[in-house]
């Protein structure tokens, strides 16, 4: 397992033994692919046998592929027709952090292996989307950004007071409310003091341009409305994404760096007995990740964008 960026091929490659643990070849050996959304984006398809018991499969991801994990089954059938599934995964994010964190803390793959890299890299990129993004909580829309038109029972055009629209899911588009990652969610107050929830489209991210609807997605929020309220984030206006990947290369840093402290421990000796690390310092990744994040997150002095 490892991490991948959108247009990345990844190479698949598994050893099929029998019970003596001799190479060999059963009837079929097929692979799936699942998207973070439980979507299938490959359907059992037959492996290529590369040689007696080796088998691989190149697949070629998309440039539109969803940030993520995925979760891989190769399904190995017997004359007989008896099978076994095996599990695997991989991550694809927007870029690669692997050799960055390994950099940043004199480590090589003997330390920590790509599988685990690869969990605590994708957990630091998460956690960091809630640093770097503006929250804004029941907040009322601007009006139509062509007429200005409000909610007089027929307009359906808003727009958000910031922008652009974060993607605070990280998959790599920006949702709507009725996506599996909605960026952006509302409610309404109707005249009877009722709380339903808003259908919003997102137009134009960058601007902020947004089409709000009752739950049917057709209907025009009435006129008589006590209210409509949004949910969603905002990048700040500079945003830097070059320091915002050094910043998320010193947060998984962090996490591998506790998985090496005990309480105030800062040696590691068991990790490679040959080679033992000694961590100075153990909070330093992390305070140079507040740093990096506080100098993307500090508001354009001209105001808001």
């Amino acid at each position: 397992m490892a991490i991948f960026e959108r247009n990345d091929t990844f190479s698949h490659w598994i050893t099929v033994r029998d019970k003596d643990g001799t190479k060999e070849d059963p009837a079929t050996v097929d692979m799936s692919i699942i998207d973070p959304h439980g979507n299938t984006v490959l359907s059992y398809t037959n492996m290529t046998n590369d040689s007696v018991g080796i088998y691989y499969y190149d697949h070629d991801i998309s440039s539109t592929a969803t940030y993520g994990r995925y979760e891989v089954h190769v399904k190995t059938t017997s004359a007989g027709g008896h099978y076994g599934i095996l599990h695997d995964e991989f991550f694809i994010m927007p870029w690669k952090l692997e050799e960055s964190i390994r950099r940043k803390m004199g480590i090589s793959t003997n330390d920590v292996d790509d599988d685990d890299l690869s969990h605590i890299a994708w957990m630091a990129y998460q956690e960091s989307l809630r640093d770097v993004y503006n929250h804004h909580y029941k907040e009322k829309p601007k009006g139509n950004p062509d007429t200005g038109a409000g909610f007089n029972g027929t307009n359906t055009s808003f727009q958000t007071k910031y922008y652009p629209i974060a993607d605070i899911g990280g998959d790599g588009s920006i949702g709507d409310s009725d996506d599996a990652e909605a960026d952006i969610t509302g409610w309404w107050i109707n005249s009877a003091g009722h709380r339903s929830s808003c259908d919003i489209d997102i137009t134009q991210s960058d601007n902020g341009e947004i089409t709000i609807t009752q739950n049917d997605g057709v209907t025009a929020i009435p006129s008589n409305n006590e209210g409509v309220y949004l949910d969603y984030w905002s990048e700040y206006g500079n945003y830097n994404e070059f320091v915002y990947r050094e910043a998320v290369s010193f947060l998984a840093a962090h996490y591998v760096n506790l998985r090496f402290t005990e309480q105030d421990k800062v040696t590691i000796a068991d990790i490679n007995s040959n080679r033992p690390i000694v961590l100075k310092q153990p909070n330093r990744f992390m305070r140079e990740y507040k740093r990096l994040i506080d100098s993307v997150r500090k508001p354009r002095i001209l105001g808001v964008r």
